[in-house]
């Protein structure tokens, strides 16, 4: 069963409502769901891979008549 980064991302964000203090823990916890949140969205909208289906990462794409060098 696929799993529902959506309802996860929910989940967190509930989580660090909850957390009204001001001191060094409970913001550095904050911090750490915000990164968790942040992963949850990635991955709800990062391209899934289908079976035996490899997903390229992503990054800019060189032309095939491009040099490889300034130098030609």
């Amino acid at each position: 069963m696929p799993t529902d980064f959506a309802s996860v991302h929910a989940h967190l964000e509930s989580a660090q409502a909850e957390l009204h203090g001001s001191d060094p823990i409970t913001l550095h916890l904050r911090e750490a769901i915000g990164t968790l949140m942040d992963a949850a969205l990635r991955a709800q909208y990062s391209p899934q891979a289908q079976g035996g289906e490899v997903v390229p990462f992503p990054g800019p794409q060189r032309a095939a008549s491009r040099p490889n060098s300034r130098h030609g």
